[in-house]
């Protein structure tokens, strides 16, 4: 795969989400653009940098952009929070969503490597939603399964479960992505069937 040829192909607007405000080599945080704007858990964005970086969202929050300040109700009398945004537009300029992606790749000479990337995300790199075919690339080997499973952010069981499901409605049989996946998983928690179990089951609803 060629990134920066497909990216210029297939990348939209739409598809870029936010920019990078921390990085490390095993995770970076995304501010998104528009409020409540995050990608669901467990989906595959890449930092679109000179040398593009897979993460997997973890962990997402909507917070005030002053830590000294803490949003207070607004109500009683309101009908829905539909209307208060309506009724308080400064609340966009006053709140910021961001999540949270550990990093499970990158690629270097058009490869793609499932492990960490030497050197973190640039501070502001443009952070997209992966296509689908970048996501079945991706996927399609399972050596990031072992990096979502220690990872010691949010519920990694969840975040690897949301992440299968996802990749499995992808392939022309799912049942048999998730029995592949099933048996990584079963070699990495040794022991651990009713873990296993779990996993397998969270990431076929």
């Amino acid at each position: 795969m060629n990134p920066k040829r497909q990216n210029t192909e297939n990348k939209s607007p739409q598809g870029i989400i936010g920019e990078v405000i921390r990085g490390s080599t095993s995770q970076f945080e995304t501010q998104c653009y528009e409020l409540y704007k995050m990608p669901r858990l467990g989906t595959l964005v890449v930092s679109d940098d000179e040398y593009p970086i897979f993460g997997v969202v973890s962990h997402s929050v909507t917070e005030s952009l002053d830590p000294t300040r803490t949003p207070r109700p607004r109500g009683p009398g309101a009908e829905n929070v539909k209307s208060i945004y309506q009724e308080n537009p400064q609340l966009q300029n006053l709140l910021a969503s961001k999540f949270i992606s550990i990093i499970v790749g990158y690629i270097e000479n058009d490869a793609i490597l499932r492990k960490l990337s030497p050197v973190p995300p640039r501070i502001l790199s443009l952070t997209r939603i992966c296509t689908e075919s970048e996501v079945s690339e991706f996927s399609s080997n399972f050596d990031f399964i072992a990096r979502l499973l220690n990872s010691t952010i949010g519920s990694p069981d969840d975040v690897l479960a949301s992440f299968l499901n996802i990749a499995a409605q992808l392939r022309p049989n799912p049942e048999q992505y998730f029995v592949d996946a099933g048996k990584e998983v079963a070699t990495l928690l040794p022991g651990q069937m009713r873990r296993v179990n779990l996993i397998l089951r969270n990431s076929s609803i």
